[in-house]
């Protein structure tokens, strides 16, 4: 069956079929009807990618993990990655305060956090060494990881929390 709109005919009427079409433009407001249609797949698009990606949340994420890994390893300063268990409350805490999954976010925001603090941290190595971006990288992909587990785990005890017994 089509989802469309008709009505038929009664005997004795001479009324036709009615579609829910919008007929009455003319052929010169072609230009403002793709016009129409470009901004609706723009807003289609762009709230897709909202929906994916915020970067308003991501800022959130970000200035919680620098925050964490700046306070850890204040705490903890000769220990070399003492910075991931900060990201990771803080990605904890910000998959628990939020009330939609924001798994990409706290994971660019944990892998860039850890990877830019593992690049200052080493810099001179880094730099005379060679290895700067390779250290870099992994560093911030396991900054990744753990910021989406923190996340993943303050959402499944938020979930806990919410749900009805």
């Amino acid at each position: 069956m089509s989802g469309d709109r008709t009505r038929t005919r009664e005997a004795g009427t001479d009324d036709v079929t009615e579609f829910d079409v919008d007929l009455s433009a003319d052929e010169t407001d072609s230009a403002p009807a793709a016009d129409a249609d470009s901004d609706g797949l723009r807003e289609r698009v762009g709230g897709r990618a909202k929906q994916l990606f915020s970067p308003r949340a991501f800022l959130v994420a970000l200035l919680l993990s620098v925050v964490g890994l700046v306070v850890t390893s204040t705490l903890i300063p000769l220990l070399p990655g003492a910075g991931l268990p900060g990201v990771f409350l803080a990605a904890f805490l910000f998959g628990l305060a939020s009330e939609r999954r924001r798994y990409l976010e706290t994971a660019v925001a944990g892998g860039a956090a850890v990877g830019a603090s593992a690049l200052l941290d080493f810099a001179v190595v880094a730099a005379l060494g060679g290895i700067g971006v390779p250290l870099a990288a992994v560093a911030g992909g396991v900054g990744a990881v753990v910021g989406a587990v923190g996340n993943y785990f303050g959402r499944d005890l938020r979930d806990g929390l919410t749900r009805d017994i």
